[in-house]
């Protein structure tokens, strides 16, 4: 049984892969900076009692920045497979003239 073929991007799909992609590198940068910051750039840990949190809020936006940067990814790729599959959809004929059954399902000399 042959596999599955996922035809090439079109040019707009493209453009908007190549978007998301440059997005989720700018996020995963930004996150890796947030969590290279370290509380000592901030002044003695001693005399400021909001420096322990410091710890806490970088580690939480990183993970923010990260799961953002993944969520580009996957709303991308969930728009891009249902345009898919409604071009497939629409090529398949699905919704012809007489309204009874795709051409796929006819035989060659009803079509």
């Amino acid at each position: 049984m042959p596999g599955r073929v996922i035809p090439k991007p079109d040019a707009t799909a493209e453009r908007t892969i190549r978007w998301s992609r440059v997005a989720s590198y700018v996020l995963v940068v930004l996150a890796a900076v947030v969590f290279s910051l370290r509380p000592e750039l901030f002044g003695d840990p001693q005399g400021q009692p909001a420096h322990a949190l410091l710890h806490v809020w970088r580690i939480v936006v990183g993970a923010l920045l990260v799961v953002a940067a993944l969520g580009v990814q996957v709303v991308v790729g969930v728009r891009w497979r249902t345009g898919l599959r409604r071009r497939a959809h629409d090529d398949a004929g699905v919704g012809s003239a007489d309204g009874s059954e795709p051409a796929g399902n006819r035989a060659p000399g009803d079509r």
